[in-house]
C-alpha cells in the first residue's frame, strides 16, 4: 500500500534550501510591527485544539474532570462548531485562516489530483523551480527564487491585524508552510515536511532476518549485522541534488546523503551506546533519546542540511532493533522556513531545547506498521505533549496584546491512534494495550490544565478567549473502497491488461471509458471533458451523473453490519464559493461514523472487496459526514449566533479589534454588536 503524498524528489531539496525570504534570513524583530492602532490593549487568545470532540469534553465536564473548561462554559459559551466538508484539518483550518470555503482557499483534502495527469499530489505546498540558476551540466545550482510555495490561497485574517500595527503571534496553525511572513511571529504547522518526505519518513534497523515489511510506507527498514556486540549503520538524508545519476546507479538508496553511526551493545544491562557525528548517546531499552543534531553534507557551495532526530532501542538481544524518528528540520539551522522571523527558531531552541518541526509530529506510520507498539507510541506522544506545553509557556510569557494563536496536534493524532484502546466496540479493541484505554481522557485533562493557564485572561473586559477545534472524532472500524465500488458499478474502467490484477493503481485506469473516480479521502471527481486530461463527460451530463451517483451510494448497506456506509452526499456547488470551485470534486462523500474511505482508494487504487475491516492502529477518524463530527467552541463571551461555524471565527476576531468583515470572508460574527464594546 502506498502512502498519500509526494516525496521531495531529486533537486527539490536544494530548491527548498534556497527558496524563500525566511530561508535567506530576511526577517523582522518581534517588536517591529508598525505604528500601534487604536485597538492597542485588546487581546484575543485562541487555543486551537485539533480534533477535540464536543461529546468527549462535555462528558469530561460532567464527570468533574475538566474544571477549567467548565468554568469557561459558565463564563461564556460552549457549543459544537460547524466544520467544513470534508472535515479534514488542512481544509477546516484553511477556512479559519482565510474565512473562505475550499472553493476560495483551494485546499480540499490532504491529497488532490493533477487534472492533466490524474496523479495524486500533496495539497499543502509544492516546490517551484528557481528564477535564476547556474547550469552545472547534469544539475542546476539555484541562485534566486524557487523553493516551497504554500498552495493555500487567500489573505490570512491576521494580516489585516499586522497591517494596522496589531501584533499577531501564530504558532503551528496547519497549512502554514512555508511559514507565513504576514504575522508578527509564526511557527509553521501541519504540512511541514521532514528533511526527506512531505509526510515524514522514519528509519528502522533490525538484525532479525525474518522481519520483513514488503509494503511499508512512511519509512525505511535496514537489516543490519551484530558483530562483537557492535552494529554499523547509516541514516538516510535528503537527495544530493549535485550527485550525477551514475553515482547512485548501483546504490539501492540512490543519491541520498548518508550519515554513518555506530551502536555498541550491552546485552546484560539492556543498554546501548550510539556514536554519531561526535555525539554520544547512552540509552536503555525502550527509552527515547533527546533530540540528536545530524548534519547532512552537500557540496561545499551549498553547505549542509541540518536535522534533528530521536533514537529508541526496541530490543538488544536476541535481536538488535533500533527505531529513529523522521529527521525533523532543525529549528536552529533551518533547511526550510519553519519560523518567522528565522531567528525565532534558534531562540526557542536555546530556551527550551530543540522541538518537533514536522507538521504531523507523532509517527503514526511506524505505529500502523508495527514498528513501534502502543507503549512506544505513547512514550513519543508524551514527549511531544511536554514539549508543546513548554513551547506554550515560552511564547505566552512574552505575549502582551494583539492576537495569540496556539495549536495543539495531540488531541487529533492520539485520537486517531488510540481510539481502539478506549472503545470496547472497536473490532481491534482486544488487540490494543488496555493500559492506555484512558489515555485520551488523560490528554483532555492535560488540555484542561492548558485552559487553566489562559482562563484568568477571560476576566479581562479587553480580552476575548476562544478555544476551538476544527472537527470532532468517531470510530473508524470499517473501510469503504470507493474506487472499487465505482469500478464494479460501471463508473470507472480498468485497462484490459490490468483487469486480472488484485489491486490496480491510477495508471491502470482506462480514462476513455471512465465517468468518475476518487482521489483523496472524500472527493469524487467526474472525468469532465476540457478539465481532466482525458475527460469524456460533457458538462451538460454532469448533473445527471452526480445525481445518480448520490442516489446509488446513499442506498448502500453493509451486509456485515446492516448500516449504510454513506449517509450524505454533498454537492460541491451547494457548499463552496470562490474561483477554485470548478476544479474541486463534484461530490464530497459523507461517510457514516464507523466508516471511512480506504487508504488505497485515496490514491486512486481499486481492490477485490468494497467494504472490509480497517486493519490499522489508526482507529479513530473524522473524514465522515461533517454533521456527524462537528468541532468544539468555547468562548469567554456568550455566543449569540445559532450554529456557529469555523468560517465565523476570523470575522469575529477582526470585529473584536474594530476591523470590518473583509470582502473575501463568508462567515459572520458570532456575537451581537453590543458585545464588542
Amino acid at each position: 500500500m502506498k502512502k498519500p503524498g509526494s516525496r521531495l524528489h531529486r533537486r527539490d531539496f536544494v530548491k527548498l534550501l534556497a527558496g524563500s525570504a525566511a530561508a535567506a534570513g530576511i526577517s523582522i524583530p518581534l517588536s517591529s510591527c508598525g505604528p500601534r492602532s487604536s485597538a492597542a490593549g485588546k487581546r484575543v487568545i485562541v487555543l486551537g485544539l485539533d480534533g477535540m470532540d464536543p461529546k468527549i469534553i462535555s462528558a469530561m465536564i460532567d464527570m468533574g474532570r475538566a474544571p477549567n473548561f467548565k468554568r469557561l462554559k459558565e463564563l461564556g459559551s460552549f457549543s459544537p462548531l460547524e466544520t467544513t466538508m470534508p472535515a479534514l484539518s488542512p481544509v477546516a483550518w484553511s477556512s479559519f485562516i482565510t474565512g473562505m470555503s475550499p472553493g476560495g482557499h483551494g485546499i480540499v483534502d490532504f491529497t488532490v489530483r493533477d487534472p492533466k495527469t490524474y496523479t495524486p499530489q500533496f495539497s499543502i505546498f509544492e516546490n517551484t523551480p528557481p528564477d535564476i540558476a547556474i547550469n552545472l551540466g547534469d544539475v542546476e545550482l539555484p541562485i534566486k527564487g524557487g523553493g516551497p510555495v504554500c498552495l493555500r490561497k487567500g489573505k490570512p485574517f491576521w494580516a489585516y491585524l499586522t497591517e494596522r500595527g496589531i501584533p499577531a503571534w501564530i504558532s503551528k496553525v496547519p497549512t502554514n508552510f512555508p511559514v507565513d511572513e504576514t504575522a508578527t511571529m509564526a511557527i509553521s504547522g501541519m504540512g511541514t515536511p521532514d528533511l526527506t518526505d512531505s509526510y515524514g519518513s522514519f528509519s528502522y534497523f533490525t538484525s532479525d532476518t525474518w522481519e520483513h515489511y514488503p509494503d511499508i510506507s512512511g519509512g525505511t527498514v535496514q537489516h543490519v549485522e551484530v558483530r562483537d556486540n557492535k552494529v554499523e549503520a547509516f541514516l538516510l538524508g535528503p537527495e544530493n541534488s549535485f550527485a550525477s545519476p551514475e553515482e547512485g546507479a548501483n546504490d539501492p538508496h540512490g543519491t541520498k546523503v548518508k550519515v554513518p553511526f555506530t551502536v555498541y551493545l550491552n546485552p546484560e544491562d539492556e543498554a546501548v551506546r550510539i556514536d554519531i557525528q561526535g555525539t554520544t548517546i547512552v540509552l536503555n531499552k525502550g527509552e527515547y533519546s533527546d533530540w540528536v543534531p545530524i548534519e547532512f553534507e552537500l557540496l561545499p557551495i551549498v553547505g549542509s542540511a541540518h536535522g534533528i532526530a530521536r533514537f529508541m532501542v526496541k530490543e538488544i538481544f536476541p535481536h538488535f532493533k533500533l527505531y529513529v524518528t523522521p529527521i525533523n528540520i532543525d529549528p536552529s539551522a533551518q533547511a526550510a522556513p519553519v519560523t518567522y522571523p528565522k531567528e525565532l527558531g534558534a531562540e526557542i531552541a536555546r530556551d527550551i531545547g530543540a522541538f518537533w518541526t514536522k507538521g504531523l509530529p507523532c509517527d503514526t506510520k511506524a505505529f500502523d506498521y508495527g514498528i513501534i507498539n502502543d507503549e512506544q507510541y505513547v512514550g513519543q506522544a508524551e514527549l511531544l505533549l511536554e514539549e508543546r506545553m513548554a513551547l506554550f509557556d515560552h511564547l505566552y510569557d512574552r505575549f502582551d496584546d494583539g492576537l495569540f494563536y496556539f495549536y495543539v496536534s495531540s488531541t487529533d493524532q492520539d485520537a486517531h491512534m488510540l481510539w481502539r484502546n478506549m472503545d470496547p466496540t472497536h473490532p481491534k479493541h482486544n488487540e490494543s494495550d488496555i493500559r492506555f484505554s484512558g489515555y485520551l481522557h488523560h490528554l483532555y485533562e492535560e488540555m484542561d490544565k492548558l485552559v487553566g493557564k489562559v482562563l484568568p485572561a477571560a476576566e479581562d473586559p479587553n480580552t476575548l478567549l476562544l478555544i476551538c477545534s476544527d472537527h470532532g472524532f468517531a470510530q473508524f472500524a470499517r473501510q469503504f473502497h470507493l474506487n472499487t465500488w465505482l469500478r464494479d458499478n460501471g463508473y470507472l474502467a480498468i485497462k484490459d491488461a490490468a483487469k486480472k490484477k488484485e489491486e490496480t493503481t491510477i495508471f491502470d485506469i482506462d480514462w476513455s471509458q471512465t465517468l468518475a473516480y476518487n482521489i483523496g479521502f472524500n472527493g469524487l471527481y467526474l472525468n469532465l471533458k476540457n478539465r481532466e486530461g482525458q475527460g469524456i463527460v460533457e458538462a451538460e451530463k454532469a448533473g445527471e451523473i452526480t445525481a445518480r451517483l448520490s442516489r446509488e451510494l446513499m442506498a448502500l448497506t453493509d451486509p456485515e453490519t446492516g448500516k449504510p456506509p454513506i449517509v450524505k452526499m454533498y454537492n460541491r456547488d451547494d457548499i463552496y464559493k470562490g474561483e477554485f470551485t470548478a476544479d474541486m470534486p463534484e461530490l464530497l462523500v459523507g461517510y457514516h461514523p464507523g466508516y471511512r474511505n480506504s487508504s488505497p482508494s485515496v490514491l486512486g487504487s481499486t481492490g477485490q472487496t468494497t467494504i472490509d475491516l480497517n486493519p490499522w492502529a489508526w482507529s479513530g477518524d473524522h473524514s465522515m459526514a461533517r454533521d456527524a463530527v462537528p468541532g468544539t467552541l468555547f468562548s469567554s463571551r456568550k455566543v449569540a449566533k445559532a450554529n456557529p461555524s469555523i468560517l465565523d471565527l476570523p470575522v469575529t476576531i477582526l470585529e473584536f479589534f474594530g476591523i470590518e468583515k473583509p470582502e473575501q470572508m463568508e462567515g459572520a460574527s458570532i456575537y451581537s454588536p453590543n458585545q464588542m464594546g
